[in-house]
């Protein structure tokens, strides 16, 4: 076996569970999704780490409110390097961290990317995690295809939005799970409605419905469903998840049984 690949399969095995947030199409709120449940995880107590595979289009490390300008210290004689300490103690890896600058474009092809993947998984130190939550980049090509034949034992999360452009792209990549043989643990349905502070009226903004349907034609559990606030996407753009922040608000609430319920799946 490649060497690298057998590194993989070395640090894979002290890691207890592998969570893995896809989502048929961007915009929906996926990495959202991925922080928001690493950071939900460690505030409990548990060693956590969130790798960002969105290669080209890495945001987890403005969400979590991380200088990008950190750079992975190198352990020089074993040839690795160390994952950056986040917030509440996570272990954080992103292209971010690897580029000059934040308007730097990653112009590469499928193996530059594949295997920049196989260093961040195989060459980093993550060490004994009780979870580790990879945000992958939207689609069913060559990060989420290589993810998924790198981490076999890996729980799928699929996150999307009641609109049906993505649930048609959600369906997909659902599908490519399944016929893949990997473990889909259920999809998150976000921006699932709205509550007008003035009146209280909860507004289904995006239509309703279809998460439930997807769940049931594909026989996945629906983990949950999380409201549209405004503090959300204020809080990623400020680097403070607004499960820290706002953990009493509406999508705060909705979140946490969220995470609850993903891990007395995981943990049974």
């Amino acid at each position: 076996m490649d060497e690298r690949l057998e590194n993989i399969k070395k640090n894979m095995e002290i890691i207890k569970h592998k969570i893995v947030v896809i989502s048929g199409k961007g915009g929906v709120g996926k990495t959202t999704v991925a922080v928001n449940l690493a950071i939900s995880l460690a505030s409990v107590g548990l060693r956590i780490g969130i790798l960002d595979v969105d290669i080209t289009g890495p945001n987890v490390v403005k969400m979590l409110g991380i200088n990008p300008e950190l750079k992975p210290r190198i352990d020089p004689g074993a040839n690795k390097f160390h994952p950056i300490d986040g917030p509440l103690n996570m272990n954080v890896l992103s292209m971010a961290f690897l580029t000059q600058n934040p308007d730097e474009p990653v112009i590469w092809r499928g193996p530059m990317k594949m295997i920049a993947l196989r260093q961040f998984l195989g060459d980093a130190i993550w060490g004994e995690l009780d979870y580790l939550v990879c945000d992958l980049p939207p689609g069913t090509s060559d990060e989420i295809l290589d993810i998924l034949q790198l981490i076999p034992d890996e729980n799928v999360i699929v996150v999307t939005t009641p609109q049906e452009v993505a649930l048609m792209d959600a369906r997909k990549t659902i599908k490519m799970a399944q016929v893949m043989k990997r473990n889909v643990l259920g999809i998150i349905e976000n921006m699932s409605g709205f509550k007008c502070p003035k009146c209280g009226e909860f507004i289904k903004i995006f239509g309703s419905g279809g998460a439930e349907k997807a769940a049931k034609d594909f026989g996945i559990r629906l983990l949950g469903k999380i409201p549209f606030e405004t503090e959300i996407g204020q809080q990623g753009d400020q680097g403070l998840p607004f499960t820290l922040k706002y953990p009493n608000s509406e999508s705060g609430k909705a979140f946490k049984a969220t995470v609850n319920k993903i891990r007395k799946i995981i943990e049974k």
